[in-house]
């Protein structure tokens, strides 16, 4: 079989695209790469064009060929030759169903209609799609298969309770709450007669002012602002990738500051309040923005409210090698997702394969796979909200309200039980690397991913027969 894939970012262009609408996409592709490769030939093509070149030619050969179209649904072409599949994650209780902007693909049904199956990320979805198309569409939900990826970062036996020092590399642009100075009093405009008055009159000091930084933890700083400004401008950094260090139970989460659906301000504040006297719990916090100055206003803004605090708010914002990524991951404690919705979440899902429990709520894509052995549960609510990309704004759906004190509470007890009960720590460790093994692994996902294939072939070919596996 001849698999054809796309996705509208590719390896080129990620690290200047995240934030940007759809860059997900990028990552569901590679990761389904390996349950995809044991079920036949693999082939990135980047047009239309090329889809159906490839087509005509392997189909003439006698060879089944299918393409597996990696994007929303509106964006999916339709009407090919060669048997078109949907890969897409939703997030939401209802299906796009208006042809807005005069494209009638963005009512997802016509979309349906004229290709050959859909991959959904979620039962949810998937029973969405199946009852829009009355079950007239093959269609399966399959997670993206990244537990063998990820589960040599822990252990089957489950990760032991860590408070010690751990380090983690990290080559961008690092913001640490404990050496910012923060303060409300600098959100607070002077009147002019006195902020002239507090003009320095003679030249700055060349160290910085900033209470217990040491020389050494400045420079650390320093050249971590170099290295990102070097990585915008497309130079080179040197070779010496440098290190951040955290200690105590530490918390992380990976986010689009950009998608108000994570709730990240929700998330900060919850930690701030919950662990407002205590010096060795940490939140790290990676951004995934290709631009700085979208949130750093916001988010020093709000640190600068939340202060005075004890606790550590640690926020990286650059590009993480996999290798540096899966450094994070061991260096952390928990991760935490506070979003109003997920189509597949997949840093919740790595952090778990690799035996990290975590904080988040089970609704949408997360019911699949998340369950209280492995996880602090979060309480939500529904209320009414919009599809993510409809012009008009109507709310035609509906997402799941954070409850902010389950949140806060939720990190007092994963922090109590980390201090208090590490055999239970290690319990539910072993448990996440087991569950996401049973549902993420490229065996459980190859599987009926080639049954899938092989039926979408069928139904386009109106017969198997002449086609090669």
């Amino acid at each position: 079989m001849i698999i054809l894939i796309s996705s509208k970012i590719d390896e080129t262009d990620i690290q200047a695209a995240l934030g940007k609408p759809e860059y997900s996409y990028f990552f569901l592709m590679k990761d389904f790469m390996p349950a995809l490769q044991r079920v036949g030939t693999v082939m990135l093509v980047k047009s239309v064009a090329e889809i159906e070149s490839l087509h005509a030619r392997y189909h003439a050969e006698g060879q089944a060929v299918v393409f597996l179209s990696f994007s929303p649904p509106h964006q999916v072409p339709v009407g090919l030759a060669c048997p078109t599949v949907s890969v897409f994650a939703w997030e939401f209780d209802s299906l796009p169903s208006m042809a807005w902007d005069n494209d009638p693909r963005n009512d997802w049904r016509y979309v349906f209609s004229h290709t050959h199956g859909a991959i959904t990320t979620s039962k949810e979805t998937a029973l969405l799609v199946n009852n829009a198309m009355q079950g007239s569409l093959p269609v399966i939900p399959l997670p993206a298969p990244i537990w063998d990826r990820y589960a040599s970062v822990g252990s089957r036996e489950g990760w032991p309770v860590d408070l010690g020092e751990r380090q983690f590399p990290f080559a961008g642009i690092v913001i640490d709450s404990p050496v910012l100075g923060l303060s409300a009093d600098g959100l607070v405009c002077k009147p002019e007669a006195e902020a002239e008055q507090c003009v320095p009159q003679e030249p700055l000091p060349e160290t910085l002012p900033a209470p217990g930084l040491s020389y050494y933890r400045a420079l650390r700083i320093t050249a971590s602002l170099l290295r990102g400004w070097l990585r915008d401008l497309g130079l080179s950094a040197p070779a010496d990738t440098p290190v951040v260090a955290v200690s105590g139970v530490v918390y992380t989460t990976v986010l689009n500051p950009a998608d108000g659906r994570k709730n990240w301000v929700d998330l900060i504040t919850a930690f701030c309040w919950a662990f407002k006297n205590t010096e060795d719990a940490t939140l790290i916090v990676k951004m995934t923005h290709h631009d700085l100055e979208f949130y750093r206003t916001v988010l020093m803004t709000l640190l600068s409210r939340l202060a005075p605090f004890r606790c550590r708010v640690l926020v990286l914002h650059g590009f993480l090698e996999d290798e540096q990524y899966k450094a994070l991951i061991r260096a952390s404690s928990y991760y935490v997702n506070s979003s109003s919705c997920e189509g597949l979440c997949l840093p919740l899902m790595e952090f778990l394969a690799s035996g990290k429990p975590a904080i988040a709520p089970d609704h949408t894509a997360m019911a699949d796979y998340l369950n209280d052995k492995l996880a602090f549960v979060l309480k939500y609510s529904l209320e009414p909200t919009c599809w993510p990309h409809d012009p008009t704004g109507m709310l035609y759906t509906h997402r799941h309200r954070l409850n902010w004190q389950s949140l806060m509470e939720a990190f007092r007890s994963s922090y109590q039980l980390a201090h208090d009960n590490p055999s239970q720590y290690q319990d539910m460790s072993r448990h996440a690397c087991r569950q996401m093994h049973d549902f993420a692994s490229v065996e459980q996902v190859s599987k009926p991913l080639e049954a899938f294939l092989h039926k979408v072939l069928a139904n386009a070919a109106g017969s198997s027969g002449s086609l090669k596996p």
